[in-house]
């Protein structure tokens, strides 16, 4: 007949972080690929840039001058310095001048071009595709005045120059490529959109203007200056820079939050999340097992139990075990042989020449019936929360360990944040169903799946993906790397081990979970910025639309001129420059 229970309530210290499904961990597959295109903005290199921007210069100054000069010489101004002796004073060499300096910046920007060809044979009209072509026109069309100037035909009457803002683009082009590698947050993704858009109308409008000037005749210039100046007013100056500066100003406040981002196209990603699934051991808990509870049975002695239990779990990895040495710190273990640990969690092992059992219902049920006295004590911890060990000796029941986590201080916070912003919340544990649902209560959650082993976990995540979620999973271990690499976004904590960190894309350095809810809005605010600042960018040339097309020489205007150019990029630099500051002031 089982005797009274006796129950003692220990306070040990707090145990080692180890996780609430013992067993040999799993390697951590390969984080999540990223789109080829996400990782284009680390190509830029600071030197390419600081020599585009060498050779810019003088480019501008050339530029100018030969715009200008036409207008001086008809007013009788003369500069001796730049007119050539009376035998060549025909010969115009600003044109090859302007060649010469604008050849440097096509070689700095060669990296676009490899892209640019790989996107032409795949059929994605992606915005180094657009780069290239404007600049492509821009050389061949310029190439052909070049050499018509040397052969002493006035500026006025042939096409216009445009190697000047075809420089400016590669220039900012190379500028945000380097601002990207600098911050090591890119945002390309947003500049596909504006480019499809720019260049399948250039391409449009070109066709349709290109015939009808050449079935209506009305026309005093070439054809194909229409084909071109649609391809050069396509590209925006400022195209590159609309999602560069963002990611850079949102650079450095991920920085300040003490958030690292081993994938820098993660921040333009991130905000797309629908559902941030939490860990629950050491992730939304403090992962600070403690041994709070202990029922015997048959009169055992509680210091002679622990002990005995203590002596199985020496080489136990689990947060249990770790809080039962702990507990049993300073008592005499008894001898043990034929020590044994199960893939469930449990131990075995010989003592005193009995078969002696530790660990959760599931293990140790299979050679103990239980008492109905034992589960009234467990089913009374599991509703608290806590975790539930057996320890039989033979085939009786001698003590009941009740385990507790606390849950973290900031973990409710986080996820009335979370709801606020229309996020919806998980918990994913091994513990047991009431232990789980007591757990999302307490924290607020929205969903809980309880009894889960490392691979279910990546399963639940595949799940919620199916289901139309994108998918933010936050852990810290091994255990948890499953689900982490499968994830939209893979998130964990500082004090996170190795295979967290390879399997995840943001790591809280701080171990601080409010930045999830901080990234999420920095991540939103950053995707708004980038997308208007693109599409603005695009606008300020859209504008020019008309005279590119020659619609303006109808009704007594020009084509499209290299002074039309610089006032868009003027306006659109002179944008992005003011929310950019906007932006870094922004809280």
């Amino acid at each position: 007949m089982t005797d009274s229970p006796k129950q003692g309530t220990m306070s040990p210290a707090a145990a080692p972080a180890a996780k609430e499904q013992p067993g040999t961990a799993q390697p951590a597959p390969k984080p999540r690929p990223r789109d080829r295109k996400k990782s284009r903005a680390r190509i830029g290199e600071l030197g390419r840039f600081q020599r585009a921007l060498r050779f810019l210069i003088p480019l501008c100054v050339a530029a100018v001058w030969t715009e200008v000069a036409g207008l001086l010489l008809a007013r009788g101004v003369a500069v001796p310095f730049f007119t050539l002796p009376v035998p060549y004073d025909r010969c115009n060499i600003w044109g090859l001048v302007q060649l010469v300096l604008f050849l440097p910046i096509v070689a700095a920007g060669r990296e676009f071009y490899g892209f640019a060809k790989k996107d032409i044979l795949q059929r994605i009209p992606s915005p180094e595709v657009l780069l290239t072509v404007s600049t492509a026109a821009s050389l061949f069309m310029g190439l052909y005045t070049a050499v018509q100037l040397m052969r002493g035909i006035p500026y006025e009457v042939l096409p216009p120059l445009f190697f000047l803002y075809s420089g400016v683009c590669l220039t900012a082009a190379l500028g945000a490529n380097a601002l990207d590698r600098w911050g090591k947050v890119s945002l390309p993704s947003f500049r596909d959109r504006p480019a499809l858009g720019m260049l399948s109308g250039a391409i449009l409008l070109s066709i349709v203007a290109f015939l009808s000037f050449f079935f209506t005749g009305r026309h005093g210039f070439p054809l194909w200056q229409i084909v071109a100046s649609l391809l050069i007013v396509a590209c925006p100056a400022g195209l590159f820079l609309a999602t560069s500066l963002p990611a850079f100003a949102a650079a450095g406040k991920v920085a300040a939050c003490r958030i690292l981002l081993r994938d820098g196209a993660v921040l333009g990603d991130f905000y797309r999340t629908t559902m941030v699934v939490f860990d629950k051991t050491g992730t939304l808990t403090k992962g600070q097992v403690k041994l709070t509870d202990i029922f015997t049975f048959h009169n055992g002695p509680e210091t002679g139990l622990l002990s005995l239990a203590a002596a199985m779990v020496q080489r136990g990895g689990s947060r249990e075990a770790a809080a039962i040495r702990e507990a049993a710190e300073g008592c005499a273990l008894p001898p043990c042989s034929e020590l044994e640990a199960a893939p469930e969690g449990g131990f075995e092992t010989l003592c005193f020449h009995e078969h002696v059992r530790l660990g959760p219902k599931e293990y140790v049920s299979r050679t103990v019936l239980l008492p109905l006295e034992a589960d009234t004590y467990a089913d009374r911890l599991t509703g608290e929360g806590k975790t539930v060990w057996y320890l039989t000796v033979g085939r009786r029941l001698y003590a009941v360990f009740g385990f507790s986590d606390i849950l973290r201080d900031e973990a409710v916070d986080v996820m009335q944040l979370l709801k606020k912003q229309h996020i919806r919340t998980a918990v994913m544990t091994g513990d047991n169903k009431r232990a789980a649902q007591y757990l999302g209560k307490m924290s607020g959650a929205d969903r809980v799946a309880a009894e889960l082993k490392p691979e279910h976990k990546a399963d639940l995540v595949r799940a919620f993906q199916a289901g139309g979620d994108d998918i933010a999973a936050v852990g810290n271990d091994s255990y948890d790397a499953p689900a982490l690499a499968c994830a939209d976004t893979g998130i964990t904590i500082g004090s996170g081990d190795k295979e967290a960190w390879q399997a995840s894309q943001i790591v809280l350095l701080d171990d601080d979970l409010r930045n999830i809810p901080r990234l999420l809005r920095l991540s939103r605010r950053c995707a708004r910025c980038a997308w208007r600042d693109a599409w603005i960018a695009s606008a300020c040339n859209i504008v020019l639309v008309p005279a590119a097309c020659g619609i303006l020489t109808l009704f007594g205007g020009t084509m499209l001129t290299p002074g039309m150019l610089a006032v868009a990029t003027l306006v659109s630099l002179l944008y992005l420059s003011v929310q950019y500051g906007r932006f870094r002031r922004a809280r």
